[in-house]
């Protein structure tokens, strides 16, 4: 916590901290629990986020003093919904994310759609399908992304697939046609 406070982070992220809690050897919850405890009632203001799956909430809630659960604000976050705010905030981040590597994107072939409707709006599954696809063009040096490459991407975790959200058509027509063929937004 000093090292932390002397370099002046003010915020830790831990990411799929569900983890930390997982029983086995060298595993120590209660110490994981205690660790916690200690970001947070340091000097130096530290805030601490932690990130994980159902579990975690219980495993907090199987520290018996409760004063952990007591710290913790809860947020659950929702799937991003067609026309929403946070579909405006992720596309602004998609488009600024492209013009910081140099990669063009065409506003008619809707990426951001395609991507949150590949993910059922899952906010994590869509930032990794984002990063991939925009992974994609930087290895490849392509200057514009392509609803072919983008296909091929999504294609490698979803094998078999008819007709896939970037298919290269008008993004309304394949929306139709992929909700005609089962698919739900």
């Amino acid at each position: 916590m000093h090292r932390l406070s002397l370099v002046g982070v003010q915020l830790v992220v831990i990411d799929e901290c569900h983890h930390l809690f997982r029983p086995g050897a060298g595993r120590d919850k209660l110490g994981a629990i205690q660790s916690m405890k200690h970001i947070l009632q340091s000097a130096g203001g530290v805030s601490l986020i932690i990130a994980g799956v159902a579990d975690l909430r219980e495993a907090i809630l199987s520290e018996t003093s409760g004063e952990t659960y007591r710290r913790l604000q809860e947020l659950d976050l929702d799937d991003i919904r067609p026309g929403s705010r946070e579909t405006k905030i992720f596309a602004t981040n998609f488009r600024k994310s492209a013009e910081v590597l140099g990669i063009e994107v065409s506003e008619e072939d809707a990426f951001v759609d395609r991507i949150l409707f590949a993910r059922n709006g899952q906010i994590g599954r869509s930032v990794s399908l984002a990063k991939a696809i925009l992974h994609d063009a930087v290895t490849r040096r392509r200057p514009m992304l392509s609803l072919e490459r983008a296909e091929a991407v999504y294609r490698k975790d979803r094998k078999g697939a008819d007709m896939t959200p970037f298919h290269a058509a008008e993004w309304g027509t394949v929306k139709r046609e992929l909700e005609a063929i089962g698919w739900q937004a």
